[in-house]
Parts: structure tokens; sequence; C-alpha cells
């Protein structure tokens, strides 16, 4: 994990922290030879604060000789009381009250010279130095989709309709004037990606600094931890602190109180990444302070746009006459052809600033590469994989990688594609928003009389992996409240197609499902009773005052009391007789629910 030093604001992996903190400390606040900020030495240990000892040791009543080439720590003058106070916040930030065991440090050609390659190695890079977003090492573990995040804005894809020229966020990622985010999308649109950037723009940068967590391996003290190092952060240089959480749904309503207080001060800026919908799973006043952007799912010219990238900085070439000819035959792919003059621009841009990379990190490596891969993609390959992704560029990239890793030699074809993506991805989640907006998007169908739409939208739902039972529900309470009089059959159709589910399950169940639904989008359609419902509900919620009692000759005269009160005077039991009366409070004679 890298840490940021709260000194010189530079990122280290967390094993070299310590040691780089206590440089950068020895650096800025001198060795204590003028007394002004350095470090006395005292007995075994050494102490942050001049002019005091540690209050473990005993004071000694013989006065102490200093060594050659030393003078003695003067005791601090008012006008460097400052550098002290910042000297033990930057010792706390390692947890220590003291360097006790840490001893002076040496500073001599050879301890230098034995550093030199360490100091090289944790320095961090800019992104211009690392190519796209990560090293192109494929040996390093990292996944290819980690490894080709966007640094900047030019190579982000996709998302036009939020990241326009002049619009809201783009302005605010050029200007480096952030503020409180919540990024919410399908998987793989690039939520994380244009955290990445915000992360590459605060690198180095004199007012931010960018910490990443996830609501999957992080907790509420983690969270507090971080707060911590913000607070003294803006106290030692100014600086302020963005936490990106990743999966912020993840933190329960609860746990994410933790985050308001400071989101209300400032010292913290939240960019949140999210794929559920923030309205039911974020708190309404964390949600209140930050300003949500909808991300859509990559179409897949993005898709391929991404892919072709990674192709040629992985140098593998990609054989386009089957795509071509293709185009030719059945011009199905318009999309492609009105893009294609840019993109190739883009392309042939992008190739030359790739192999000038290349080659400068190849004589500072000092190895042989060779500098283009055996390995070819075929076009009607990538075509299909980004088809096939369902706008994930996370698993077309992961699709490409088992690709390359299974193929070194030849050409990629359109079968090893399928081979690797077994099918297409279905973005479908059970207890999330989609749940429910494919539930209205069936019952709607019906009520509209699609029955091409409702077995769409059925097998979508069977396919996504819904319970079938819900689906069955659904359609019982379609065939009572869209059908209803209409065919009063479908009623039954529906009860029948309820118990046939909850009799053979799933994988059996979907023919079911699917002629309950197609029969009652074809039904004949009469809604009456429900609107009727509708107008009553309104009338009684809308009332005026207390709600009219039940007239007297329409209650029950089970005792005499009853009888004497005038309980059913004037009803009879036969029906003949019963025409004339009333049936509806005295205040409401004359109102109609249904309309004729």
């Amino acid at each position: 994990m890298d840490v940021e030093c709260p000194v010189c604001g530079a990122t280290f992996p967390s094993s070299r922290i310590e040691s780089h903190a206590e440089e950068c400390i020895q650096a800025r606040f001198g060795d204590g030879g003028d007394g002004s900020g350095g470090v006395q030495k005292s007995g075994g240990g050494i102490s942050p604060v001049l002019g005091k000892r540690k209050c473990s040791e005993p004071q000694s009543p013989q006065p102490q000789t200093d060594a050659p080439g030393t003078s003695k720590p003067t005791n601090p003058s008012p006008s460097n009381k400052k550098s002290r106070q910042e000297q033990v916040q930057a010792w706390s930030f390692l947890g220590k009250s003291s360097r006790g065991s840490i001893g002076p440090r040496q500073n001599s050609r050879d301890e230098e010279k034995a550093r030199e390659p360490e100091r090289e190695a944790g320095t961090p890079k800019t992104q211009a130095q690392m190519g796209m977003g990560r090293s192109n090492n494929t040996s390093c573990g990292v996944p290819l989709a980690e490894r080709m995040r966007p640094a900047c804005l030019d190579t982000y894809v996709g998302q036009e309709s939020v990241l326009s020229t002049n619009s809201f966020l783009r302005t605010l990622l050029q200007k480096d004037s952030f503020t409180n985010l919540i990024l919410w999308g399908p998987p793989g649109c690039g939520k994380t990606s244009l955290a990445n950037i915000v992360s590459e723009r605060c690198r180095g940068s004199e007012r931010w600094r960018f910490v990443k967590m996830s609501a999957c391996t992080s907790g509420v003290g983690d969270v507090k931890a971080v707060v911590k190092e913000a607070n003294s952060s803006q106290q030692l240089r100014s600086r302020r602190t963005i936490i990106f959480l990743d999966e912020v749904h993840r933190f329960n309503k609860a746990q994410q109180d933790v985050f308001l207080p400071h989101v209300e001060s400032g010292l913290i800026t939240l960019i949140g990444a999210t794929t559920e919908n923030p309205s039911f799973t974020l708190n309404s006043a964390l949600l209140s302070r930050c300003r949500v952007i909808v991300l859509e799912a990559l179409r897949p010219a993005h898709i391929r746009k991404i892919m072709r990238r990674t192709l040629r900085q992985m140098k593998v070439r990609i054989e386009d006459s089957e795509a071509k000819n293709e185009n030719g035959e059945t011009g199905e792919h318009d999309e492609d052809e009105s893009s294609s003059e840019e993109e190739t621009e883009e392309e042939e841009t992008e190739e030359e600033e790739e192999t000038e990379e290349n080659e400068r990190t190849r004589q500072s490596n000092g190895t042989t590469q060779v500098s283009q891969s055996r390995v070819k993609m075929s076009g009607e390959a990538l075509r299909w994989i980004s088809e096939m992704s369902g706008g994930d560029a996370r698993c077309a990239l992961n699709t490409l990688q088992i690709l390359l890793d299974t193929h070194t030699t030849g050409l990629i074809t359109r079968d090893h594609a399928k081979e690797a993506l077994q099918r297409s991805h279905v973005l479908y989640d059970r207890k999330g928003d989609e749940h429910y907006n494919f539930a209205s998007a069936l019952q709607k169908s019906i009520r509209g009389g699609n029955d091409n739409a409702a077995l769409y939208w059925t097998m979508r739902m069977i396919q996504g992996g819904e319970d079938p039972r819900f689906i069955a529900r659904r359609l019982l309470r379609t065939a009572a409240e869209d059908i209803g009089l209409g065919a009063p059959e479908a009623l039954t159709m529906a009860t029948s197609t309820m118990q046939a589910v909850q009799m053979l399950g799933m994988p059996e169940s979907d023919v079911i499902l699917a002629q309950c639904a197609v029969y009652l989008a074809r039904c004949q359609h009469n809604p009456e009773v429900y609107l009727a419902m509708a107008r009553v509900k309104d009338m009684i919620q809308n009332s005026p005052g207390p709600l009219p009692p039940v007239p007297l000759h329409l209650r029950n005269a089970s005792t005499k009391l009853m009888k004497d009160l005038g309980y059913g005077r004037g009803y009879s039991h036969n029906p003949q007789h019963n025409r004339d009366i009333s049936y509806m409070p005295n205040t409401l004679k004359g109102v109609k629910f249904f309309k004729s």
C-alpha cells in the first residue's frame, strides 16, 4: 500500500515511508547544531523536543562533556516554537514520541551510495514516465484492466454526456476544483478510472492529497485514521484531502455518518463510486451534500477503441480484413464508419508517442524486447468481444488478457473469443435498482398489449437469475390490475402459473412464465375495477373531517338494544324490496366511482 509523506507530500510504499519521513524531517528541521529545530541526543535516544530529556531517564548530577566537533543545543527561542510543533506532529505521523531506538544518523558517503538505488526506486514517477496509467509489464500480476486505466481526460473513453466540452465535471477536473461527488453507473463504465484521473491531478499538488479506499476492505476505523491524517496534512501544509471510496453502497447508513461532519466542515472531499441507486443505498444527509454523476454503460464502439489502444500498446497487430469485408457486404456497422477517420488519426498519434516511450523504457532498463508480438488479433474477434461484454470495459479487457495469455503465436479468431467469453454479460441485480426496473418494464409491456416486449423482458429477468416466483407474482398482479374484467379467466391463468412455478422451479418454469406473459399481453384489457378503486382510495385519504359512519339501515341489529336504536330499520332480505335504499353514506349520495 502506498502512503503519502506528511512533510514532502511524495508517495512511497508503506515499507519505506518510515525511513523516508525521517530523512525529510532531518532535512527540514536540521541536526540540532544551531538549536533551531534539531534533535537532541540524550542517553540512548533522541528526543524530538529541544532542550528536554526523556522523562524515563534520570537526571545525571555530573556535567557531560561534549564530543569534539559538536555543539550544545540551546534552549528554544519563541521564534522556533512553530518549527518544533511541526516536527512533533511529523514524528507523531510515524507513531512515535521519540526516536529512542534509532540513534544519530550517519551521513557517510558509503551510506548515501547504498541508499541511492532505493531512493530512485521509491521516487514517484509522473504519468508520462509510466505510460498509460500503469506499467505495461505483464509479469507483475496486475490485471490488464488496472494497467490500462487512463491518466488524463484526453485518454478517457466514453461518457460524452458528462465530460463534454465546458461541462460541469470536465471544468472541475481541469481546474483542480474538486467537490463532493457520487459516481453512479454500471460495472466497467469508468467510475474508478475517473477517480484515477483525479488521483493523477493530485500527484505533487500543493493543494490536494488523494486517498483511495474500498468499502469492501475498509471500515469506520480506517476512515477515522484517514481523517486524522487529513487534519494533520491541513495543519502542516494546508492541503485538503480527497477520499475516494469505491463501492460506497457497501457502507450501511450508520457507517456513512462518519463522513458527515468532515464533509460538512470541508476537511475532506468525498468521491464515492457505486453501482446501486444512491436514493436507496446512501444516507439522505450525505446525499444532499454530494453531486450525483450518472454514468452510462459504454457502447461497443467505446470498448473497441479501448481494446485497440491496449493491443497497440502491447504490440499486438490487428487483422481488420474480415471486419472490412463484413462492412462492405452487409453494411451493418455504420456506427464505426462515421468515426473511423477520427479514430485512425488518434491511433496514429498514440502509436508514435507509445513507440517513443517504449524505446526510452527499453534503453533505461537495458533490456531487449521484440518490437512486435507474434500473436495477432482479428477484427471480427475484437468486434464480437466489444458487443458481448455488455458495456463493461473491464469484462472486455479481462477477456482480452485471457486470450493473450493463452495464445502466444498465431491469429486470435472469433471462435477463440467465444471460448474465452462464454456468454453475453447480463447486467441484472436481484435486490437493487434493476430488479424493480425490469419488473416495471414487464408490467407496462403487458399493459400496452405488446406481446413481443413482454416476452423479451420476461426472458431478461430469467436470464439475469431472477427468482421465478417473483416473476409469477408480478404476472398475477398484472392479471388482476390490467386485464381485470376484460378477461376474468386471465386471473385463473396467472394463479395456475404461480402454482406450476412453485412445483417445477427453474429451469423448467421458463416456458410457463413466458406463456403466461404472452397470454396476458394478448388478452382484452379492462382495468375498470383498478381505476375505480384508485378513485375510492383518493376520496378516503382526502376526505375533510371525520369519515361518514355506516347508515343505520345498513347495520346489523343483533341485539334488542340495537333494534331500539334503529339498526337495520327499513331493510328487507328480499332483494326486490331494497332497490330504492341508499347504500352510500348520506354525505356521498350520488357519487359515482365508475366512469360510464
